[in-house]
């Protein structure tokens, strides 16, 4: 009977984390299946929680569709937005910068539901008129840039807003990564650039190093290091491809996340300093994943493309703090991985991928 408890515990625990991210890891397939930068990154957390906002808005009609898609059928309105309210308390304490609004044209219906809950699922709501496109998107951009400094680029184009839009989603995240091992140098390493039917092209780069006990994995087509965070369990995986390209990590990416790390030992670790930002447009994305009702029937009225989802994030890895300057010999007695090529990184928890993306190219 005991035995049958802790088994019943586990699943039950398996069941929340997959309802968390198996909408977020589907998202990054679907992406992935695209013709994506170089260097890139997207929040799946931040684009998961304003489709939440939009599924609890309903009082009673919900998009079954929608919850199809978001793996929220069958739940409560209470536990999704208390897994929400989770998830954004550990992103603050990690320090990440979160900005997420949906803007709605005066004619939409917002129920009284959603003023009631935007706020504990962390998504601003706003009501905005869109017949002036230009207009209404520096509006959007100035109110993006006060949140986070760093996105100054342009968030629309001249096109994407008009007197047919409805909707407009936009959410922004900004973090520089806080480690629980603090890098005991900064070193000069080579770093692979692939170049198609061409020898790779070497450069020399900065690179943390430190040497702590991580969590690893060696699969025989990715390798994987857990770097953890200095306050909460939220951490970065970087999986080092073996054999195929960033690509196709990616599309295979909740398969490598279900391989269970090795307990932790001493290990030598040589990470990158880099900074990646991307601003997506995540329309067409969505609609393949299964969520249309939001594109094609906005408020009361049918308008083909009547919501619009941006997003644009900003990442930063460098040393909490450098303690000296020096080039750095492996111990071949212990373990050592050097993130020296093509990798790609999840900031993650048990439930939530909070930031996915890859560099090709330091």
């Amino acid at each position: 009977m005991y035995k049958s408890h802790l088994s019943s515990f586990f699943l039950l625990l398996l069941a929340e984390g997959f309802f968390g991210n198996r909408f977020q890891i589907n998202l990054i397939k679907e992406l992935s299946s695209k013709q994506l930068p170089h260097n890139f990154v997207i929040s799946p957390f931040a684009i998961h929680q304003a489709l939440a906002l939009l599924y609890l808005d309903k009082d009673i009609r919900k998009d079954y569709q929608l919850a199809k898609a978001l793996q929220f059928t069958g739940r409560r309105s209470a536990k999704i937005v208390n897994f929400f309210g989770k998830a954004r308390w550990k992103a603050n304490r990690q320090h990440f910068v979160m900005a997420n609004r949906i803007y709605f044209s005066p004619d939409y219906n917002v129920s009284e539901n959603t003023q009631k809950i935007n706020k504990d699922l962390g998504v601003d709501v706003e009501h905005m008129n869109f017949s002036d496109g230009q207009k209404s998107g520096d509006e959007i951009k100035k109110w993006l840039s006060k949140t986070i400094e760093k996105a100054s680029q342009n968030i629309f184009d001249k096109n994407d807003l008009s007197n047919a839009t409805q909707l407009v989603a936009l959410q922004g995240m900004s973090m520089s990564c806080l480690w629980k091992h603090r890098a005991k140098s900064l070193t000069k390493q080579s770093f692979s650039i692939a170049r198609p039917n061409k020898t790779p092209y070497i450069i020399r780069v900065d690179m943390m190093y430190t040497k702590a006990p991580f969590e690893f994995f060696n699969d025989d087509e990715v390798r994987g290091v857990m770097i953890p965070f200095s306050r909460t369990d939220i951490g970065m995986l970087v999986l080092i491809p073996r054999r195929q390209g960033t690509q196709k990590v990616l599309q295979n990416l909740d398969k490598y996340l279900q391989i269970k790390m090795r307990k932790a030992e001493e290990t030598h670790v040589f990470l990158p300093l880099f900074t990646v930002q991307e601003t997506m447009d995540l329309n067409a994305v969505l609609k393949a994943v299964g969520i249309k009702n939001i594109f094609n029937n906005v408020g009361d009225e049918s308008h083909a493309d009547a919501a619009n989802f941006k997003q644009f994030n900003f990442l930063e890895v460098k040393p909490n703090r450098v303690l000296i300057k020096a080039d750095v010999g492996s111990d071949n007695d212990q373990r050592v991985v050097k993130v020296n090529q093509a990798f790609v990184f999840v900031i993650k928890d048990q439930s939530n991928i909070y930031m996915v993306g890859r560099m090709e190219n330091i």
